[in-house]
């Protein structure tokens, strides 16, 4: 089904304007909590916190993970908001590794960067796949780390039989709009542990003390929330419409040997979100400009590349532009550590980010999506023409 705001929100929306209270509200009866108490049943952990953006949350997770100057956050290179989220905390991002069939975090990398400094974990559960979640959450049992889930492209997306945002210390859903459920923006945190719940609630809902930790003011108000509980009725039918999308491009290059598709391990249950595969065209003869140029030529819509390059190789990151001086968080003398920001660092994210092929599968109807499919099959039969 197509995006729909009707009946639904509108009375919603009515319903918060009539009641004055248009800002956060937190009581039994208030659309955020009614909100966070379906999306909690839906993920299935025990409480949800509704945020202004994932961007904030996973700051905000950050805030309370132990991690600040001179520690170290790991997090994956191919996305940099875990990174960033680390930044904003004086942390220190160390990048471990993907694997090249699924894209996700490898535990073999994670457990290699470990050191005394680590104090968080930022797995990104990329493009409706869950990484290897069981795992991450044994590592980090092991040596204290917390966990935190980035779920912002993962509704409907399942490791064993868990939700994604199910096994992390806190987990972060993003409610932007080109996401699997949208408020415009929006976003929010699960987690099973009572005490971090009460800590992020309680500590800006305060009558004039100050905050006993650095944190900010990320609630959601009343009226994003009316709209998330209205989506919420409707999620079903996006994820199905999605999930077929998904089917739809996988399908265009099943008989491709040069063009690999994404690997589904056996314990996850993927969810459409954004279609990706990997060029693999140059161990086959063949060019990959010329595929590019085909492409666009024909109007497929697909991006080629991703961001180009891991997120350390980007000047917030190597050269410490973050905090507007060349020091922090890197070379900051808090931190006593050689590591680095270097080529080579992850290889695997370096060899595979260029070789990315990618579609958007977010409010493109499913005929849209059948067109780009037929024509992606064109494209391979003229790239293999030469």
């Amino acid at each position: 089904m197509a995006r729909v705001f009707g009946d639904l929100e509108m009375m919603y929306l009515r319903q918060v304007i009539e009641s004055g209270k248009l800002g956060h509200y937190h009581e039994p009866d208030s659309f955020t909590k009614r909100f966070e108490q379906a999306f909690a049943r839906w993920v299935g952990t025990r409480r949800a916190i509704a945020r202004n953006s994932a961007m904030t949350a996973l700051a905000q997770a950050v805030s309370v993970s132990g991690a600040g100057t001179g520690t170290e956050v790991i997090c994956d290179p191919i996305v940099h908001f875990g990174a960033v989220a680390a930044l904003s905390f004086n942390a220190v991002p160390r990048f471990a590794d993907v694997r090249y069939d699924t894209y996700l975090m490898d535990p073999a990398s994670v457990r290699a960067n470990i050191t005394d400094k680590t104090r968080a974990l930022v797995v990104t559960n990329l493009w409706g796949l869950c990484a290897e979640l069981d795992e991450l959450r044994r590592i980090c049992d092991e040596h204290g780390i917390f966990m935190i889930e980035d779920c912002a492209h993962n509704m409907g997306s399942y490791w064993k039989g868990k939700h994604a945002g199910s096994y992390g210390d806190l987990n972060c859903f993003s409610f932007q709009q080109s996401k699997h459920l949208t408020t415009g923006d929006g976003g929010m945190m699960t987690t099973d542990r009572e005490e971090l719940y009460e800590r992020l609630y309680n500590e800006w809902a305060f009558s004039g003390e100050s905050p006993a930790f650095l944190t900010l003011n990320f609630r959601m108000n009343e009226m994003t929330a009316a709209v998330g509980l209205a989506q919420m009725e409707r999620l079903g039918g996006y994820l199905a419409e999605y999930k077929a999308n998904l089917e739809t491009m996988n399908a265009a290059i099943a008989d491709c040997c040069w063009l690999r598709a994404r690997h589904v391990p056996a314990e996850a249950e993927q969810s459409g979100y954004i279609w990706v595969c990997a060029w693999e065209g140059d161990k086959h003869g063949l060019e990959y400009g010329r595929f590019q140029q085909v492409c666009q030529e024909l109007g497929v819509g697909l991006r080629f590349g991703f961001t180009g390059a891991p997120a350390y190789a980007f000047d917030i990151f190597k050269v410490s532009t973050a905090y507007h001086h060349p020091d922090c968080p890197v070379r900051c003398p808090f931190y006593a550590s050689e590591y680095r920001y270097r080529e080579g660092l992850c290889p695997v994210a370096e060899d595979l980010i260029p070789r990315l092929v990618m579609a958007g599968l977010i409010e493109v109807p499913p005929e849209e999506v059948q067109r780009r499919a037929d024509l992606l099959r064109e494209a391979i039969r003229l790239t293999e023409r030469g």
